[in-house]
């Protein structure tokens, strides 16, 4: 009996040790896990994209955190995907997926921010207030206000809402039996509506 107790002791040990490369994750799980990584900031779900320009910036980010909050709170407020069909290789080593997905329209926010910094400037350049800190906290206010102002022109019920784009999404298996997944430009074109942060 003890020798039984043992050898399942030693089994539970080893799927505990190595539980996460015996499991076989499906492609839909990877992307899924993507995108409402992305929809919650879940930085558990992203930190393996980062090498991505939008991820990481979304992720690292410095300045005044209820302006980051707010915008990145904005910018997939109106976020969408549905995964529509998926594809293996025979080997079962690299998948196709096709997801719609839909964002609402911030192409126009770099511009409309633009105007606002500069007005803003313009009032206060001899107000004694524009040191570098109190510049940049506001500007990010700015561009904060500017991203919720296009996210609250596509909430549902308005003439804005985001259309559907059809992607194809690759994904490769790795030696962990998961799947790791290829982010595109127009993928993240998609995802982030548009959108172009100020340098």
């Amino acid at each position: 009996m003890k020798k039984k107790i043992a050898i399942i002791i030693a089994v539970l040990m080893t799927f505990s040790l190595t539980g996460c490369y015996l499991t076989l994750t499906e492609p839909e799980e990877v992307v899924t896990d993507f995108f409402e990584g992305l929809k919650t900031k879940n930085e558990d779900a992203l930190i393996l994209y980062t090498k991505n320009e939008d991820i990481n910036m979304l992720l690292h980010s410095k300045g005044n955190g209820e302006a980051l909050d707010k915008m990145y709170e904005s910018l997939f407020r109106n976020f969408s995907y549905k995964i529509l069909s998926t594809k293996k290789n025979e080997e079962e080593t690299a998948a196709t997926m096709e997801v719609e997905l839909a964002n609402a329209d911030f192409s126009e926010v770099l511009k409309s921010y633009q105007k606002e910094a500069y007005n803003y400037m313009e009032r206060n350049l001899y107000s004694g207030d524009m040191s570098k800190q109190a510049l940049n906290k506001k500007c990010l206010e700015i561009f904060a206000a500017q991203v919720e102002k296009a996210a609250e022109k596509a909430e549902p019920g308005s003439k804005n809402v985001p259309q559907a784009q059809t992607i194809t999404i690759n994904l490769t298996k790795n030696k962990n039996y998961s799947w790791d997944m290829e982010l595109t430009e127009e993928m993240m074109e998609i995802i982030m509506g548009g959108l172009i942060i100020p340098l």
